[in-house]
């Protein structure tokens, strides 16, 4: 349906608002969202609850692969793939991040092969997922960058950034000897 000058007006001040507002996931699917409404006689309540849950969408979106980043995960293993068939010891409510909640340790121990890493990559991205701060590291690397921090005299924020994540998940904690110091 072609619109009039009044209602093209109107279609381009709301946009240059949603613009403004630097709300560019509803800005997008205006034209899609006014037209579906159209069809199917949305109200305006219905309207505008459409178009700002596909914002809350790609904002959310956007939150977890900037959580997913910072993560550093090393591979895309899920809990979904784990087998826990194979490893009935696994508490399969780890998936629920409540030890997060109650900040509980959790201890993988097991010997090389049987899925610890796996298991820990899927716990750190399920947690990224419900919306905790999360960061992967080796214990090798945890403790290489701990020593050049204090020699450089960092080691104040070198703590402050390993405390941050809510989840910190330390790999191959038993497979190196760590130096003394």
């Amino acid at each position: 349906v072609p619109m009039t000058g009044v209602q093209a007006s109107l279609y381009q001040q709301l946009r240059g608002h949603l613009a403004a507002l630097k709300l560019t996931a509803a800005a997008e699917h205006l034209p899609s969202v006014l037209a579906e409404a159209e069809a199917e006689q949305w109200s305006m309540t219905a309207t505008l609850e459409n178009l700002l849950a596909r914002e809350v969408e790609a904002t959310e979106a956007r939150k977890l692969a900037g959580r997913l980043r910072f993560a550093s995960l090393p591979t895309p293993a899920t809990l979904a793939d784990f087998d826990f068939d194979a490893a009935p010891g696994i508490d399969r409510k780890l998936a629920t991040c409540r030890y997060l909640e109650s900040a509980t340790n959790v201890l993988l121990i097991g010997p090389p092969g049987v899925g610890k890493t796996h298991l820990a990559v899927g716990l750190g991205r399920a947690a990224a997922e419900a919306g905790y701060r999360t960061y992967f590291t080796t214990a090798a690397d945890l403790a290489a960058r701990c020593h050049r921090a204090a020699i450089e005299g960092r080691w104040s924020t070198t703590m402050r950034f390993f405390a941050v994540p809510t989840l910190l998940v330390i790999d191959e904690l038993g497979y190196l000897p760590l130096p003394g110091e």
